[in-house]
């Protein structure tokens, strides 16, 4: 028995939680849902729509994405949002680089960095380069999209959360554990 604040603030990332415990699922719907809502918020009509537009066309991809940084915040306790802001910098980096024409993969010195950079990197190319033919490529402009996307909430996350690891532990704690959502349908909360 554990009381309401400790299953809020402590599950996934200090309780080792079953994924058949009722209270956990409640728990990271209502957190996804208020998370998404106060970081998703914007007064610009312009960008509400790319946001929406993005989220809408690639929820799977960005969630799949989502999952690796939660996977990779599980088992590494010390894994915090710069690094995050650093590996998906890198990428954004090589792959705008891609769209002028140039082949050029940006590394980081930092050895967690850069392989949570290279995990994220074979996700991406899995999208973009599928082994089933019927399934629809991930263009370099949406691969883009997606990773600023994810770039935009984990920035906000670091303007308004005053610990280190504010976006990894959310992840963490929402994402739920298992075999990887390649396939899955998305469980992005999109607030109204």
């Amino acid at each position: 028995m554990i009381c309401a604040q400790c299953c809020g603030e402590k599950r996934i990332l200090e309780i080792d939680c079953p994924e058949s415990c009722p209270y956990l699922r409640v728990g990271r719907w209502h957190e996804m849902a208020s998370e998404n809502a106060r970081h998703l918020r914007t007064e610009d009509p312009v960008k509400q729509q790319a946001q929406a537009r993005v989220l809408n066309r690639f929820d799977r991809e960005i969630m799949h994405l989502e999952y690796i940084l939660a996977r990779e915040r599980r088992s590494s306790r010390d894994l915090a949002d710069k690094d995050v802001a650093e590996a998906l910098d890198l990428l954004l980096k090589a792959y705008r680089t891609e769209e002028k024409g140039v082949l050029y993969e940006q590394t980081s010195n930092n050895l967690r960095v850069d392989g949570l950079r290279r995990r994220l990197r074979e996700v991406v190319e899995s999208y973009r380069y599928p082994k089933e033919e019927q399934q629809n490529r991930l263009r370099l402009r949406d691969v883009i999209e997606c990773l600023e996307f994810i770039r935009g909430i984990l920035a906000s996350h670091m303007e308004t959360d005053p610990t280190s690891t504010g976006y990894v532990d959310f992840l963490a704690r929402t994402m739920p554990r298992g075999e990887e959502p390649g396939d899955r349908g998305s469980s992005l909360i999109i607030p109204g």
